[in-house]
């Protein structure tokens, strides 16, 4: 149980920190070729894969060691992102599809 709550919070920054990385028209736009705007969505969505990280690591680890671990966690995903939006931004482009409607 420990292991899962520890991936799902890696996965759960992980994608907070790209769909924040998302919610910048520039980034957006990079990685969707279009003009259009991300609208509020990926912030959101964003900001709650993040919180849910955090808490996800205090009940894995207690609020002491989660207060060391997820700053680094966070810290780490933001990381990956830069790298991915800098050498390979489509490898996002299935998370722009996901919270993009269809008409």
């Amino acid at each position: 149980m420990s292991m899962l709550l520890l991936l799902v919070a890696v996965l759960a920054a992980l994608f907070g920190c790209a769909l924040l990385a998302l919610s910048q028209p520039r980034h957006w736009q990079a990685v969707t070729h279009t003009r259009s705007e991300p609208g509020r969505t990926p912030q959101r969505l964003g900001v709650l894969l993040l919180t849910a990280s955090i808490v996800l690591t205090i009940l894995r680890d207690g609020a002491s060691f989660a207060a060391l671990f997820s700053p680094v966690l966070i810290g780490s995903a933001a990381l990956v992102t830069a790298m991915v939006l800098t050498w390979c931004p489509r490898v996002l482009r299935p998370i722009t599809k996901m919270i993009t409607p269809t008409n």
